[in-house]
């Protein structure tokens, strides 16, 4: 396996265990700590875009394949038989989460916002698990 494939998913692993300790808390005391939740989005939002990167990094490898869109990164994974496609669609929900976050923060309703990070990293904990499968541990 590529080395630098290695070094994604760990990066992904990274960010989720960066993010852990926010999921166990309260949404309203996250609403009522800017700092957490700051925190919070922005280690989603680098455990989203190191997905994309590495998703990307897959598809290349395995299909030669550039998707077009972080969205389609998924999409793309389920079409090379990494991931299922009914859990390749849900996942990629994430993306318009993290564009969300980026792009229309201040139309955000926050409340929203934490509950689809919640939800979303939990897909997330299955991803991870995935690729440690297929990619890094050794056969």
């Amino acid at each position: 396996m590529d080395p630098e494939l290695k070094r994604k998913i760990q990066r992904l692993q990274g960010y989720f265990n960066d993010l852990s300790p926010y999921l166990d808390m309260d949404t309203d005391a996250l609403l009522g700590n800017k700092e957490k939740l700051a925190s919070m989005e922005r280690f989603f939002q680098l455990m989203a875009d190191e997905a994309f990167d590495t998703n990307s990094a897959i598809a290349y490898e395995l299909g030669n394949e550039i998707p077009e869109s972080n969205r389609s990164t998924f999409i793309v994974l389920s079409d090379l038989g990494v991931l299922e496609r009914n859990f390749a669609e849900k996942i990629a929900g994430s993306a318009g989460v993290r564009n969300a976050i980026i792009h229309d923060y201040e139309k955000l309703q926050k409340k929203k916002l934490i509950e689809d990070i919640k939800k979303f990293v939990e897909l997330y904990k299955e991803y991870i698990k995935i690729l440690i499968n297929r990619f890094v541990q050794e056969k």
